[in-house]
């Protein structure tokens, strides 16, 4: 379609009209300097957006990542910064590489296994404990494997548990409840208020079983009939005695007349997963004898390495004996109090991170125990997330990361952290 002429006329004069004005020096001279810093403007305005973009989209590819990991991987790594070393998490805490190792050349199949390996371990077992004098180990599978366990005693010998002693154990299940179908076997002795010899008479070949649960501590009982024994359950406890004496130990327990002794070999004891049976040698030999006990046995991977983790606790002097729970309990108050202010200062420039100070309660072993360490603690507010919904996404992270929580704030603990993952926690509060 042609231009009509008015058109073309009006065209000719705004050509003419710029170019006898772009023919002018200062007019020629401003349109280059206009163009340049035009040109000059439009590249570093680009290069901005365009790094924007690229910086989002690698934010979300990394999420996507993280969050892909997350959801596929069968082992999350966890950092424990609840301030509660056995958390329902887990531990966070590595077993050590020593352990980890003779697990690994057992489980690859080409060692000698069977009864002669299951020998090697029991003589091993009980050479870490310097008093083992008509003393046995039997390692269960899990700790609440071993409380059934003990309860193959109740072939000969009748179970009791003291009302007095009547706490909560295994995540809040009453002590005469933790037996489970053995529950009929298990005898109610006594009154809640104390414990009195005359209790436990008329009983013969008992076995008073008691717990120390954390609050209630271990009580020797006065037991009348000879014949009868005391099996004293440890939520948190040491094979051998060790020289902080934070939590107790089998050698301690059964040094004070205990004659079995139930504990679990992970955390604190510094094994795998697993619980342990200790005692005298006659009542071990009746568990071992039991044709329930196969159902109950832990590997021998398991075994081993649980008599490496108990032989390394007992030798104070070998350079490599130090479990990671251990350096992480010998950590000083004031290493914790330089890496908290130090995470503190760096969380203090995020955008999403609202208020951040340091407090100093005290770490614990389990939630409800007795057992305190002193700590530091990152006391954080988020500007758009409450305590509870940012504890959820953090424990949903990779890794995740346990933390606690008071009213309005969420609370981050140092105590069971390796300091080795100090960037790698303020790291991921950063970005949550």
């Amino acid at each position: 379609m042609a231009l009509p002429p008015w058109t073309v006329e009006l065209l000719r004069r705004g050509l003419a009209d710029v170019a006898s004005k772009a023919g002018e020096p200062a007019t020629l001279r401003r349109l280059k300097e206009q163009a340049t810093g035009l040109l000059q403007e439009l590249p570093e305005t680009a290069a901005r957006g365009i790094n924007r973009v690229i910086q989002s989209a690698e934010a979300g590819k990394e999420s996507v990542q993280r969050w892909s990991r997350r959801h596929t991987s069968l082992a999350v790594p966890l950092l424990n910064a609840s301030g509660v070393l056995h958390h329902e998490l887990g531990t966070g805490v590595p077993v050590a590489e020593r352990v980890i190792d003779v697990g690994r050349e057992v489980l690859r199949g080409d060692v000698v296994l069977g009864a002669e390996m299951a020998l090697r371990i029991s003589r091993r077992l009980e050479r870490s404990l310097p008093d083992r004098d008509g003393i046995s180990i039997a390692v269960a599978s899990s700790f609440p494997a071993a409380l059934s366990a003990l309860s193959l005693v109740g072939t000969h010998r009748t179970l009791v548990v003291h009302r007095h002693h009547a706490v909560r154990i295994l995540e809040g299940v009453p002590l005469p409840e933790a037996f489970g179908t053995i529950l009929p076997m298990v005898a109610e002795v006594g009154a809640t208020d104390r414990v009195d010899p005359e209790d436990f008479e008329g009983l013969e070949r008992a076995c008073v079983i008691s717990a120390d649960d954390g609050i209630l501590g271990f009580e020797a009982i006065q037991l009348a009939d000879c014949e009868a024994i005391q099996a004293v359950i440890l939520t948190a406890a040491t094979l051998a005695e060790t020289p902080s004496r934070l939590v107790p130990s089998a050698e301690a327990v059964l040094r004070q007349g205990a004659g079995l002794v139930v504990l679990s070999g992970e955390g604190i004891a510094g094994g795998p997963p697993c619980g342990i049976v200790v005692g005298r040698r006659e009542e071990i030999e009746t568990i071992r004898m039991s044709a329930s006990w196969s159902a109950l046995e832990a590997s021998l991977a398991t075994q081993a390495m649980m008599a490496v983790a108990a032989e390394s606790a007992s030798d104070q002097d070998a350079a490599d004996a130090i479990h990671p729970v251990d350096a992480l309990i010998s950590t000083s108050e004031e290493n914790l109090r330089d890496r908290a202010e130090r995470i503190a200062t760096r969380l203090s420039s995020c955008e999403s991170i609202a208020t951040t100070r340091v407090a100093d309660d005290a770490a614990r072993i389990t939630r409800d125990g007795r057992w305190r360490l002193p700590s530091r603690q990152l006391v954080l507010t988020h500007r758009s997330l409450s305590p509870a919904a940012w504890e959820r996404k953090l424990a949903e992270d990779l890794p995740a990361i346990a933390v606690s929580t008071s009213q309005d704030a969420l609370r981050v603990d140092l105590r069971w952290l390796n300091p080795a993952y100090d960037g790698q926690l303020a790291e991921s509060l950063g970005r949550n």
